[in-house]
């Protein structure tokens, strides 16, 4: 703000609910998720991470669960040891038991994953899960 001018007293705006913005059936999981993500102070925000650990995901970490064209999910659980090292305690929320020993064989490494040897996305972000998750909801 411009020092010079501190008069200025910003309005007063009432927050809008949530039950107004999005369609009446949408899960108390999504709108909580989209509460966290939008925050307005940033150190209450969600991180990346704790969006993905967040309960609107768990049934991606579900084993019996498919895509919504009867495919089977990508794999979801390889993050870098980077990653994980960011908030360990995460660990056990993003990465399902049943997933924990396939995830250990093929997490990348720190090196692999920043060497450019390969390019691919490792993880998905949780505005793109979000999108994916709520795409497949019937409105």
């Amino acid at each position: 703000m411009n020092p010079n001018y501190t008069e200025f007293k910003f309005p007063q705006i009432k927050a809008h609910p949530w039950t107004k913005v999005f369609r009446p059936r949408t899960p108390p999981e999504a709108i909580a998720l989209c509460s966290r993500l939008l925050e307005y102070t940033p150190t209450a925000r969600l991180t990346p991470l704790e969006a993905c650990a967040h309960s609107f995901f768990d049934e991606l970490r579900d084993p019996n669960v498919k895509l919504p064209n009867g495919r089977e999910k990508p794999a979801l659980f390889n993050f870098t040891t980077q990653e994980l090292s960011s908030n360990p305690s995460l660990a056990s929320i993003l990465i399902p038991a049943h997933a924990r020993n396939q995830a250990a064989a093929s997490t990348p490494t720190n090196a692999t994953a920043a060497s450019g040897e390969n390019m691919r996305l490792w993880t998905f972000s949780p505005q793109i899960l979000l999108a994916c998750k709520l795409y497949s909801l019937e409105w």
